[in-house]
Parts: C-alpha cells; structure tokens; sequence
C-alpha cells in the first residue's frame, strides 16, 4: 500500500518548507497497515485494551530515547518560537556553540519569565502596573542610582572573589552585604551558571542585591499549550490516542523499577538482585527494570584486566535473568551508565555501554535498550527523565550563597533543577557538558518522573506536577530500590531485606 503513495508535497507557502513529505507518510500507512506491532491489534473501537500484557510490550508504548537523539530545539526571542538549528550535531563543533550554549539557556528561561502571569501586564494604568513585575536589563541602569530592579541574567565569576550578572546586555558586579543583614529568604542552590532574578538598586556602580530568587517553574501543560507543534522530548510519537494510551496504563496497573549502583562484581549485589527477581517472579512483572549506573565498584580502567572482567559480570547478569524466563521475556530492561562506565570521555552527555561488554547480555533479553546518560524514557502518557550524577555534593560544594536553613536539602536541589531547566547548572570548568548537546540536559517542559540518581540518601520529592526520585545506592548500602506507579503516580521505597 505505501508504495502506491503518490510522491506529492505540500508546501508552508511562508517558508517554503514541505508539511508532509513523502517517506514519513509511507512509514505512517506502513504501520497502520501491520497494526502497529503487537499491541494495536489489542485495542477495541473504545479505546480499551483486551489483553494489557501484550499492550504493554509493544515498541511504541515503551520507548527510550538517547541523549544524542533528543531533538534540537532552540529559542528565537525575536520570532517567538523554536527552530531546528542544526540537523546532527557534532561532539566537537565550532567555539561559537560554547556561546550559543549559555545564550539558549538564558533565552529558553526569559521566554518562560515573561509568560508567567506575575511578568504579564493586563492593563497600561500606573495602578495595574505596579501590581506586576518588570524585567530590566543591565544597560539601563546607567545613571539611575538608588533606583530599585529586577534583573534576569546568570551568575559569573568575571574577577577572583567577585560576583556579577550577565546578561545579553552586559554585566555588573554584585553585592549580597544587604541581603545578609536582612536575612532574606534563600531557597534553591545557587552556584555560577545559574540564572537568578535578583532586586535590588545601584550604588557606585554596584548592584546591591536585596532578594535573589530562581526563575518561576512553568507547569507542562501550560508550555505544551504555549508550544502545541514542537516535539521537545523526542522520540515518535505513538499512533494512538491519549485516551487509549491511558487505558493501557490502567489496565496494566504494575510499576518500573528503579535501581543505582547496581556494583556486578559484588557477589552481595548478584544475591540480592537473585532474591529481587524471586520475588517479582511470583506475581505479574514489572512493567521495566531500570539499571543505573555504577555497574562496577571501581572505576573501569582500559586496557587492563577490567575489560574482560566487567564483560564477564554482565554476562553473568544475563544468565540470572534468564533464570527467570516470564521477567525476561515480558519485562523491559534499561542500562544507565555511570561515571565508573565504560567509555565516555568525563563530559555529559555519556554515550551507552559498548556493544562489546553487553552482547551476551542483550541476548538473553527480550526487550532490553543499553541508554546514554542522561536518557528519556516515554512510557504510555508519561514522560521520564533518568540521569546518574553525584548532583547534590558537586551543587553544594560549589554555591556561592548557603540556602536557608530548616528544608531539607533534597527540596532545595529539586527546586534548583526544575526551576533552571536543566540536570546540570554547574559551570563547565566543573561539569563539562558538550556544547552541542546542552539542549539534551534541558528539563523543559518539566516532565512526569525525574530520577536524580545520587550516591545519597534515598528520597522522592513532588515539586510542580514533577515526581522526583533517588533510588540511592542498590550496593554498598541497604541495597535499597523504588517501584513507581504511572496510574497513581507515586512511589514505594523498598529494600531487600538481610539474610
């Protein structure tokens, strides 16, 4: 049938571009002529599936998305909408991205300031403006001492021991001397690379900062609704409806596992993932298995005798799951690397695991995807972000203001991620990150589940619709994991109890 398809385009008159192409419309009527892979076919005309298990194996329902395959999308502050800058992105492109880098974070979040109802203006009367927030910008506080603002821009260190701001419009020096005295409110992590508000006024040349604060978090449906045409979260978008994705969701009712440093050359760790796979063996299987990194104690050395045995390791993990042939025939299995992974070059984005050290191991499983790091993972309706950083001790070694004091840390580290837009706000001196792929580190819109895996206490925080977990440590701990559900959208703390 797509063959037949005759080779017509139509074109946006405007930009000239076509609206729909010819090989995409081949793929489209190619899958709805074989019924979408196995699970199409378990749909009624009303939406409902007939048998979940089989729904819930099908390719387009549980899909993981790569980091390097996560669209590129930038902001035009000038037209007001996202372009496609560059098709394939490459690991090493020209200085000018380490530029673009920094001038996309800050015009994706301005854009996102100014959308906020507190920053929208309904009327021109002095009474209805004085009830709204106006953004200014460095250059125009030239010659207007003593005047207060509120500036948007990022924090930089431009000499030794002293803060600025900066924005497109220049930078000034900042002093927090009154803040301190005041003891204002400090909620977030702020550190250089963030973009803050701050109030205040200038006094010899000096912005005397009197509150600093992050960026209003915007809700997901309010930016899908701001933004409907634009596939942030990449990855193709299934052929069924919301209401029938839903339905699978329901009549499936199981969770996604999520473990961290899962350490394969412990024989502890192979116990108690033995014991794990008993357990879920005896009732219906979870819907995945989320294997993040560390998969080994130590960091992997190459060219030394750590080559053969971490291949080793995954092969044996491979023959204990296949031990259990129901969870490693109808279960999904992700594998998130760590830092002590093989290879990556110490700069995020971290390419998957090598087919070398995983091809005895991908055997044995049926459905099983070997991810970068950070990865994206659409299940049904949900979209979830996983990344493995050790974020909160590099965050709080590097703040330049303490947060205050009686919330817990873990909110104030949600806070600063979801409020920034992104997994990683630390300077690149500290966190390199390849110019290129910053928009793969973007939390925008913000997304249903957020794992931070952390080498640090295990926690769940909901902050703006946002489900945010650290399964903490799997080995070397209390070899502890959690279980989210989609249909409820919560989470449930568990460990593997001592022998």
């Amino acid at each position: 049938m797509a063959d037949s398809l005759p080779s017509i385009f139509f074109y946006n008159t405007i930009e000239g571009k076509p609206l729909v192409e010819l090989e995409p419309l081949k793929e489209l009527v190619a899958a709805v002529a074989t019924g979408t892979g196995n699970g199409a076919a378990s749909l009624t005309a009303a939406g409902a599936p007939q048998s979940a298990s089989s729904a819930v194996g099908a390719s387009d329902l549980f899909t993981v998305i790569s980091a390097f395959d996560v669209p590129t999308l930038w902001y035009d502050p000038g037209k007001k909408l996202f372009t496609h800058p560059f098709e394939n992105a490459a690991i090493l492109p020209s200085a000018e991205a380490k530029a673009a880098l920094f001038r996309q974070r800050y015009d994706l979040l301005k854009q996102r300031v100014l959308r906020n109802e507190n920053f929208m203006a309904v009327s021109f009367s002095d009474q209805e403006k004085d009830r709204f927030y106006q953004l200014s910008t460095v250059d125009s506080l030239q010659g207007r001492e003593g005047e207060h603002f509120l500036l948007f821009g990022m924090l930089s260190q431009l000499e030794e021991g002293k803060l600025s701001l900066e924005d497109r419009a220049g930078s000034i020096e900042l002093d927090f001397t009154e803040m301190n005295s005041k003891h204002s409110t400090v909620n977030g992590l702020f550190t250089e690379s963030c973009f803050v508000l701050v109030d205040g006024y200038v006094e010899d040349g000096i912005f005397r900062v009197e509150e600093i604060g992050l960026p209003p978090p915007e809700p997901r449906e309010k930016t899908k609704a701001a933004f409907p045409n634009n596939n942030f979260f990449g990855g193709t978008p299934s052929l069924r409806t919301e209401t029938q994705l839903r339905a699978i969701e329901v009549a499936s009712d199981n969770g996604i596992i999520f473990l961290s440093d899962v350490w394969l050359d412990k024989q502890e760790t192979m116990d108690a993932l033995q014991t794990l796979f008993e357990g879920f063996s005896h009732s219906t299987p979870p819907i995945a298995f989320v294997f993040i990194g560390d998969f080994s104690s130590k960091p992997f050395v190459s060219g030394s005798g750590d080559t053969a045995q971490y291949r080793e390791n995954m092969a044996l993990l491979g023959q204990l799951i296949a031990g259990f042939p129901e969870i490693a025939r109808t279960s999904h299995f992700v594998f998130v690397p760590g830092s002590n992974d093989p290879w990556g070059q110490g700069a995020l984005p971290k390419p998957h695991i090598a087919e070398f050290f995983t091809k005895r191991l991908g055997s044995r499983l049926a459905n099983v995807t070997f991810a970068s790091n950070p990865c994206r993972i659409k299940y049904c309706t949900h979209e979830i972000v996983v990344f493995r950083e050790d974020l909160l001790k590099r965050i709080r070694r590097n703040c330049v203001l303490p947060p205050t004091e009686g919330t817990e840390i873990v909110k104030h580290l949600v806070r600063t991620v979801i409020d920034q837009g992104h997994l990683c706000p630390l300077p690149q001196r500290i966190r390199p990150i390849y110019w290129a792929y910053d928009h793969a580190m973007r939390v925008y819109p913000i997304p249903d589940l957020l794992i931070l895996a952390d080498r640090f206490d295990p926690y769940s925080v909901n902050y703006e619709g946002c489900h945010c977990i650290n399964p903490g440590s799997f080995s070397g701990g209390e070899q502890s994991f959690f279980m989210y559900y989609p249909v409820s959208r919560t989470s449930q703390y568990s460990k593997i109890p001592p022998k």
